[in-house]
């Protein structure tokens, strides 16, 4: 029987995800303005900062539940992490506005993302994560940066200004969960307490997930690919929806893919490297099945015509569906 002190473990999970999440919005809200005073306002890095900022709550909840001996719930976020927003942060958003694709896109990210996705997949096939793999995942973002400086110098300034534009857009509007903007005095010091706070939430959310799974008897596997990736989605979730809600919906795709390209390298690449471990080979592959999968898919829509629309949306949608009913069906038999 569930005492009340388990009971308590469900509204501290949902403190820390708020925490997390209001954390990244005192970060996003300020990085704009802290990367100006730094004169660091070039394409490759304003593009680099909303990819890394973006993934930041999925990195930080992987490494301290990694660190805590979750491995289950630390592998399931940072794997599944990447189908919830394929599924939600591009397939719903389409669902509501048809996201309009253009070739930079294509070439500078999609590209990139299927490439890192089968990767990622084929040093995972063995069941270890090892700490030469994780170096070999950080080392990945050599050619991603390179190719994000290639585009720079190839792209029309114009075009490049754009792209700025929308990037400051973007982080604006993550982190805006609650659908309020909370004005807070640009600086160093606030970004500095949003990266603290960040962390807190991480640490909450964690540690009280893992006593409810516990005092629940929930699966681990199970938990990491629904509240907690859910959990730590929930800052690109709100920033598409506040997207579409001021027009700026396509927006959604560029930042979606490129969050993706950070979670996968940054996440199993720190992980392998803090601490590599092993793990059920059998429970990753019907996850990695679906990664490819919904990536490919993504793929295709976008090459085909160069439109993901909301058919399109829908079936991207029902991914990740797919993905959390085979994990049941296989946790049950």
């Amino acid at each position: 029987m569930v005492d009340a002190a388990s009971l308590a473990f469900i509204p501290l999970v949902a403190v820390g995800f708020i925490l997390l999440n209001q954390g990244a919005k005192f970060i996003t809200d300020n990085a704009v303005a802290v990367s100006r005073k730094l004169g660091i306002s070039r394409f490759v890095i304003g593009m680099l900062i909303v990819s890394t900022l973006a993934a930041m709550p999925e990195v930080l909840v992987s490494i301290f539940a990694l660190a805590e001996g979750a491995n289950s719930i630390a592998l399931g976020n940072s794997l599944s992490s990447s189908v919830v927003t394929i599924a939600f942060v591009i397939g719903m958003t389409a669902i509501i506005v048809p996201l309009k694709v253009t070739r930079e896109i294509i070439m500078r990210d999609a590209v990139f993302l299927m490439t890192f996705t089968i990767v990622s997949s084929v040093l995972l096939l063995d069941g270890k994560l090892t700490f030469l793999e994780g170096i070999a995942l950080m080392i990945l973002f050599i050619p991603y940066t390179m190719n994000l400086l290639m585009a720079e110098r190839v792209t029309d300034p114009k075009e490049l200004e754009k792209s700025m534009e929308d990037a400051t857009i973007q982080l604006e509007l993550m982190g805006h969960l609650f659908g309020r903007k909370l004005e807070v005095r640009a600086g160093l010091q606030w970004l500095i307490i949003g990266v603290l706070w960040t962390v807190m939430g991480a640490e909450l959310a964690v540690r009280s997930i893992m006593n409810m799974t516990s005092d629940f008897h929930l699966d681990p596997w199970l938990v990491g690919i629904t509240i907690v990736a859910l959990g730590t989605t929930l800052p690109d979730i709100a920033a598409s929806y506040h997207a579409v809600k001021r027009g700026f919906g396509d927006l959604a795709l560029g930042e979606g893919i490129g969050a993706n390209i950070v979670s996968l390298l940054l996440t199993l690449g720190l992980m392998g490297i803090i601490s590599p471990f092993s793990f059920d080979r059998n429970m990753v592959i019907p996850i990695l099945v679906v990664l490819n999968l919904s990536t490919f898919m993504m793929m295709v829509f976008m090459v085909k015509g160069m439109k993901i629309t909301q058919l399109n949306g829908i079936l991207l949608m029902g991914t990740y569906f797919g993905l959390v009913l085979a994990t049941i069906m296989l946790t049950l038999s």
